[in-house]
């Protein structure tokens, strides 16, 4: 099973990626944590830091289907990896999978244009690289106003010296994507969508991590009784 912890900037999916795979090793099962991009582990990986780190323009310099084929190609140099641990019977949990590519890059885009470059982007990551498709998105839904003052909270990333780099710097950027999450999400079965804020500003690491867990957890029994 693949399970993919999406969002924008700043939403905690590092955080809650690694929290969600310590609880059900915890439970016993086999587990294999991912995370995109690999800034420094895969040829494509180094060349999106250097997208981010503005070195081939501003954000509107690069088409958005350029772009996307070096986000997939990190994908695709780890694919091995992937298929390897799903043949070993184990649950992948993934920061970042092809939904965020589609979020990001279609967040470019003119509205007529959202679902033609979305669907191409599937056939490229999915269908011409052949990477597996997950079987859940969870949705860390936060709006770019929070996402602004945690990104600053951020270590240091081996990528960029910057504070923000260049999709964290925009926060009408970050809410086009996120406005494309919720609707990726809505309606769809392999989505769940658990809300970063509560009435007080930003909810408790440990608050949000209990409703992944329960989202999971139910996903799992699902799968079991229906093997």
């Amino acid at each position: 099973m693949i399970i993919a912890i999406e969002g924008i900037d700043g939403s905690g999916k590092n955080t809650q990626t690694k929290l969600l795979a310590k609880h059900l090793s915890e439970q016993g099962m086999k587990v294999v944590m991912l995370g995109f991009p690999c800034y420094s582990e895969t040829f494509f990986g180094k060349e999106v830091g250097h997208y981010l780190n503005g070195n081939f323009g501003g954000l509107d310099d690069v088409p958005p289907k350029l772009a996307s084929m070096l986000y997939a190609g990190d994908r695709f140099e780890k694919k091995s990896s992937i298929e390897n641990a799903l043949n070993s019977g184990a649950i992948i949990i993934i920061d970042r999978y092809v939904s965020s590519n589609i979020a990001h890059q279609s967040a470019k885009v003119a509205d007529l244009e959202k679902v033609e470059l979305q669907n191409w982007i599937e056939t490229l990551e999915y269908d011409v690289y052949g990477l597996p498709r997950p079987n859940l998105n969870i949705l860390l839904d936060l709006d770019a106003s929070s996402s602004s003052k945690l990104v600053l909270m951020k270590d240091a990333r081996e990528y960029t010296s910057k504070n923000k780099d260049l999709h964290e710097e925009n926060s009408s950027y970050l809410e086009s994507v996120a406005s494309v999450y919720r609707s990726l999400a809505a309606g769809s079965e392999d989505w769940e969508v658990v809300n970063c804020l509560g009435k007080d500003g930003v909810r408790p690491i440990n608050e949000i991590s209990s409703e992944i867990l329960a989202v999971v957890s139910k996903v799992l029994n699902y799968a079991q009784t229906t093997i």
